[in-house]
């Protein structure tokens, strides 16, 4: 039998809830040994063959409703900055490689452009209060199965394959592929349950949430990833501010209460840490390769400066392998190749891959992001839970934006953002449909509806 909350819809949607909800929670835990590449590749493939099944569906079912997403801002300049990145995928020193994407990354056109389709599914498909609480809560279950797999991870055991190159890592992966990975999913995640976690009514699912947020935290210090410390730290901080003083003093005393919690597992993690995890978090050789990245990449930005060298190109046309000051700061290139396929720092990338013009489209597509958590935050209607869900995603994003600035997108955490983006329209597109009928409240909304009682997200 279907769950309560998708027995009522046609099958099309059902199978919609279930196929963004699995792209949403699931896919991050994928790992198989069939391929080389244990962890990305098995990822982009369910990434590729769920949409693949799910876009014909939501196109034949309600063309209407999906199209109706583009008119809004942020679906406006995604379908701006997808054009771009076409163009310049066209116009590519390797315009196969662009499209496809590089071995271990798979964010080439193809990939970019699924998570076009993630945001405009999520945004059509999950507007009642029941299938936003079945995305929350399989994306927060897979979350806690994540965070359980880096503590044990940090202590020397993981029961998820490890190929060669993972073999003897100190720092937690989960089944992210990487530290850094780990450290972007969670800190996405952390803002957003903070806004669950006050938002609960008191009792056992409050101390569900807190439990679940405790746990994080502690995978999160596991990670060794400082841009997702400083990331998680500047989220909370702007889900504060968004939330408003009057919910803040609400809250206040299960705040304290998480907030000790977490700082305890903090510390503990730290304290027990491995010397190869505690050598790398004080360690500055991090901070000083990303410094040469940066100066050698950033040239490239000139050479081609309107729509850039094409996505995943970098490793092809990176100008400093062997250079002095590589070496000193990449020692083992001496002996072995490393390729610089990511410069560390989300917006040099898209700079070097589609220009000028593709990074100033790419930051119109974060500010309308952000624009439109904070206007569902801060919409001129009553502070109910709705606003705090808002303002939950806007924490969200500020944390994951903030991390990216060090690290980069990875296919294990990218769906889990981009249906974020999806929710956000949801409750922007809300909040404006309040305010323009004068409601102080929402109301439960059709299959297709425009208007969604969120509050009851939270039980």
């Amino acid at each position: 039998m279907a769950p309560a909350c998708i027995a009522g819809p046609k099958r099309s949607d059902a199978a919609l809830i279930v196929g963004l909800t699995v792209l949403a929670s699931v896919l991050p835990l994928i790992v198989t040994t069939r391929w080389y590449d244990h962890y990305y590749w098995p990822k982009v493939q369910v990434l590729y063959a769920v949409l693949l099944i799910l876009t014909p569906i939501a196109l034949w079912t309600d063309r209407a409703r999906w199209l109706r997403n583009l008119r809004s801002p942020v679906g406006i300049a995604l379908a701006v900055w997808l054009a771009l990145v076409a163009v310049s995928t066209a116009l590519s020193v390797n315009p196969l490689l662009s499209v496809v994407g590089e071995d271990y990354r798979y964010e080439g056109l193809l990939t970019w452009l699924a998570y076009g389709a993630v945001v405009a599914g999520v945004a059509g498909t999950f507007t009642a209060p029941g299938r936003i609480r079945l995305l929350l809560a399989a994306t927060y279950a897979a979350a806690g199965v994540m965070a359980a797999l880096g503590l044990l991870q940090q202590f020397g055991w993981t029961p998820v394959p490890e190929d060669v190159t993972r073999i003897g890592w100190a720092r937690a992966w989960g089944t992210t592929g990487s530290p850094l990975a780990l450290g972007a999913y969670l800190v996405l995640l952390l803002p957003l349950l903070i806004s669950l976690y006050t938002g609960a009514d008191v009792g056992r699912r409050r101390w569900i949430w807190g439990g679940l947020g405790v746990l994080m935290c502690a995978a999160l210090a596991a990670t060794g990833s400082r841009a997702a410390w400083g990331g998680s730290v500047l989220g909370i901080a702007a889900w504060g501010v968004a939330s408003g003083r009057e919910r803040l003093a609400v809250a206040a005393r299960p705040l304290i209460l998480l907030g000790v919690a977490c700082a305890v597992a903090t510390f503990t993690v730290l304290r027990i840490s491995p010397p190869a995890v505690s050598g790398h978090t004080a360690s500055v050789k991090p901070v000083e390769q990303r410094m040469v990245l940066w100066t050698t990449v950033a040239p490239l930005v000139l050479k081609r400066p309107l729509l850039g060298w094409g996505p995943e190109t970098l490793a092809e046309i990176y100008p400093a392998y062997k250079s002095p000051v590589f070496l000193r700061a990449f020692p083992e290139a001496a002996m072995q190749s490393i390729y610089v396929d990511r410069p560390h720092n989300d917006l040099l990338q898209q700079a070097v891959a589609m220009g000028l013009a593709g990074l100033a489209a790419y930051l119109w597509l974060w500010a309308t992001i952000f624009a439109s958590a904070w206007r569902a935050a801060r919409g001129a209607v009553h502070r109910d839970r709705t606003t705090g869900l808002a303002a939950g995603l806007l924490g969200a994003f500020v944390a994951y934006f903030v991390q990216l600035q060090f690290s980069f997108s990875y296919v294990s955490v990218a769906p889990v953002f981009w249906s974020f983006v999806g929710l956000a329209l949801v409750l922007d597109r809300n909040t404006r449909d309040r305010s323009l009928s004068g409601g102080t409240g929402l109301r439960a909304g059709t299959a297709a509806g425009s208007e969604t009682d969120v509050r009851a997200v939270y039980g």
